[in-house]
C-alpha cells in the first residue's frame, strides 16, 4: 500500500528511457489515498490486536531483488530487440550490444 500512496503522492516520474506520467484525477487520487489509509489502519487494527512484530528491511535487499529485474531488460534489449532480424550491420549497433553486456556483468558482479 506504501508503493501505491508514494506513486500518488509523488507524481510524474522521469527516468533516462521512461517517463511515468501522472494522469490520475484529483478526485480519482484521493478516493485512492483514502482507501489506501483505510487498509493501512486495518492492517495496523491487525497488529495492534495479534501483538505483531514489525518486520525490518534492508535497503540492500530490495535494491539487490531489483537488479534481476534489470539485468532481464538488458538481456532482452541485447537479444531480441537489436538481433532480431539476423546479424546486426551497423557497428554502432554493436557498440550498444557492447555496452549492454557491460551494464549486465557490473549487475552481476562480474570481471569483464
Amino acid at each position: 500500500m506504501q508503493d501505491v500512496a508514494q506513486i500518488l503522492n509523488n507524481g510524474t516520474n522521469i527516468g533516462i528511457l521512461y517517463e511515468i506520467k501522472y494522469n490520475i484525477p484529483e478526485e480519482v487520487k484521493e478516493a485512492l489515498l483514502k482507501r489506501v489509509a483505510l487498509v493501512k489502519n486495518g492492517i495496523e487494527a491487525i497488529s495492534k490486536r495479534f501483538d505483531l512484530e514489525k518486520e525490518h528491511r534492508e535497503a540492500t535487499n530490495k535494491i539487490f531483488g531489483k537488479l534481476p529485474y534489470c539485468l532481464e531488460i538488458i538481456e532482452d534489449i541485447k537479444a531480441k530487440r537489436l538481433k532480431r532480424y539476423g546479424e546486426v550491420l551497423d557497428p554502432q549497433l554493436n557498440i550498444i550490444i557492447a555496452l549492454l553486456s557491460k551494464m549486465g556483468r557490473l549487475l552481476l558482479g562480474t570481471p569483464k
